[in-house]
């Protein structure tokens, strides 16, 4: 089914080339968050299965259609091959096959990104009153895109990883939207490009998280929006879903939406001192701009907000950890020892020279500096679009980093504020962005210095050690982006395989209450209990890691009475103490075991004994 899907994209990639001769590195990325803006409104409007159903066959449709029109005029498709379009079908492939056995085992898949693509596919509806979604203002537009694809296919872990790597892949296929066959050495060196960003955040490609997936989306929009600077009407239509996609992926995508539009403010402004326009012609192109790429995805995030009320018939938003509210805003609530240590923690983390993510910024610039400075030298003249370039992502990665040390002063309760919880990953978004743009027009750069047969190997050869340069930080990240490892999901594979037991031995429903024991001796931090409501898709769970006070055996007690089974993971005599008042077995090893009236009656067999 993957092919059929596969497919029905093609089919609306034909008709958007085809017709409107769209650059083909662009369309994965406009299908994509063009989906995902359709889905979404399917979802509010509560008709989100019919939504995916009719979007799959129209696309089939127009599939076929393209066939025809291939047979019948071949010319019309001449040229769809680009270095993008062909960088998307190998990623695209590639991850399928890195991909197709692998599971979660990240904490944030169970607890909101994996569980919610789960609940989609299961309701066939946004989540509601009656979800077990605890994170309900998290938007979920990436969670539509991976919804879309197992829709289709089923679901499974490993297909709702592969929908996410393709969607990255689509995001990563505008960086090459310079590239052209005639320059096959410099469009190789671009694959840098796509290689570093990779690696910002290399285990995350064995998760859905969001955060690297802002940066691609935002630095494929900025590149986009400069392709089409001299065709507004165009740009501000395929920026639209671009754009609208940020605010439905996560909210701090609003902070890349301002970037873009501020990306496109000085587009504008360049465009108007080149071309002179009057005033008719000014007026005309900030209206279509403000309205595609500001006013839409606005709407969309009022929808999402709206939905939420209704959903919830609360006004969930201020209850969110995050959320922006009067009293976050004029209470700090955090202690004075916090706040002075806070500016001075941020800082250090922003200018970490030992992170790799701050080098290849570091090394990202001097790629910059050392490409002003040889074409000044050989062509006699500063390249200013690569120069502004580079200013404008250092100026946005001070931006974003500030956003976080207001994030973690009036946001973020002090207990996870004071070791910066999520810094890395929060500071992978604007590394990615940041980076990725500098080094597409430092590529672009190089490309366009190419002439004579001896100079144009020689600006090849720059380009690619230029990627090479960024690239460097990145290699120990290599090893974590090809083998996934999570010490801390040790669990998982054990608690699975009793649960499964469970079910195959006992008639057990969501409404069956679960006691699990994995007596580590400290707090998991909630692993298993977010990993028992992804399995089981109910919060019928208890979890206990450790017996050592009185306050842990008295909730023990009460959780084993309103339980009918015991799952034990593994087990210490000081949780054996604390079982024994409400046991009649002895529970001295790993295992299933049933429960009646608050006792612990019998062990359960399975077939593996």
């Amino acid at each position: 089914m993957l092919l059929l899907v596969s497919l029905s994209f093609a089919g609306y990639a034909a008709v958007l080339y085809t017709k409107y001769r769209i650059a083909p590195a662009v369309i994965p990325l406009v299908l994509f968050t063009g989906t995902i803006l359709i889905l979404f409104l399917g979802g509010v409007l509560n008709i989100l299965t019919e939504a995916t159903y009719v979007l799959f066959g129209i696309g089939l449709l127009a599939f076929c259609r393209a066939v025809y029109l291939f047979f019948r005029d071949r010319s019309l498709f001449s040229g769809i091959l680009s270095p993008g379009a062909v960088f998307f079908a190998a990623g695209s492939a590639f991850f399928i096959l890195m991909l197709q056995d692998e599971i979660f085992l990240h904490y944030d898949n169970f607890s909101h990104w994996g569980l919610i693509v789960k609940e989609l596919f299961q309701s066939g509806s946004l989540p509601g009153e009656s979800s077990i979604i605890t994170y309900t203002t998290y938007p979920p537009g990436s969670a539509l895109f991976a919804y879309y694809i197992v829709s289709f296919t089923g679901f499974s872990e490993s297909m709702a990883l592969i929908a996410q790597a393709i969607l990255i892949t689509g995001a990563l296929t505008p960086l090459f939207l310079f590239c052209t066959w005639k320059k096959p050495v410099h469009a190789a060196a671009a694959l840098f490009i796509p290689a570093v960003l990779l690696m910002v955040n290399s285990s995350s490609i064995f998760s859905l998280l969001v955060d690297p997936l802002l940066g691609y989306i935002a630095a494929a929009a900025v590149v986009t929006a400069y392709y089409y600077r001299n065709d507004w009407k165009t740009m501000g239509v395929l920026l639209f879903p671009m754009l609208s996609a940020l605010v439905l992926i996560k909210d701090s995508g609003k902070i890349f939406l301002a970037f873009t539009v501020l990306w496109m403010i000085a587009l504008l402004i360049r465009y108007l001192w080149k071309y002179g326009r009057g005033w008719k012609e000014t007026c005309h192109s900030m209206i279509w701009s403000v309205g595609w790429t500001i006013l839409f995805p606005l709407v969309f995030n009022l929808l999402w907000s709206r939905y939420i009320e209704q959903a919830y018939n609360t006004s969930e938003y201020e209850d969110s950890k995050f959320a922006i509210t009067e009293e976050t805003l004029t209470d700090i609530d955090k202690s004075p020892e916090f706040i002075d240590n806070l500016l001075p923690m941020v800082v250090n983390a922003g200018l970490d020279f030992s992170s790799p993510l701050v080098q290849g910024m570091v090394l990202a610039d001097i790629a910059v500096l050392l490409t002003v400075v040889i074409v000044k030298i050989k062509a006699g003249r500063i390249p200013l679009s690569l120069l502004y370039t580079a200013l404008t992502a250092n100026i946005f990665y001070v931006i974003y980093i500030a956003l976080l040390y207001l994030m973690y002063l009036y946001l973020m309760p002090e207990v996870e504020a004071e070791y910066l919880a999520g810094f890395d990953r929060y500071q992978s978004s604007v590394v990615i962005f940041s980076t990725g743009i500098m080094m597409v027009f430092t590529i672009r750069t190089w490309m366009e210095q190419a002439g004579e047969s001896f100079w144009n190997w020689i600006t090849a050869s720059a380009a690619v050690l230029a990627g090479l340069l960024v690239f460097i930080p990145y290699t120990g990240e290599i090893q974590a982006f090809f083998h996934q490892e999570n010490s801390e999901a040790a669990p998982r594979k054990a608690a699975s395989s009793l649960l499964t037991d469970l079910r195959q031995e006992e008639p057990i429903s969501e409404n069956t209450r679960l006691t699990i024991i994995n007596d580590l001796g400290e707090s998991d931090r909630g692993f298993l209990r977010h990993l028992m409501r992804y399995e089981r898709m109910t919060a019928s769970t208890f979890v206990h890691t450790q017996c050592s006070t009185g306050e842990h055996q008295e909730q023990l007690t009460t959780d084993t009475e309103k339980s009918g089974y015991l799952m034990v993971i593994q087990i210490t005599s000081e949780m054996q103490e604390c079982l024994d008042e409400a046991s009649d077995v002895e529970v001295d090893d790993p295992g299933l075991y049933r429960i009646e009236e608050g006792t612990i009656t019998s062990t359960i067999q399975t077939e593996d004994g």
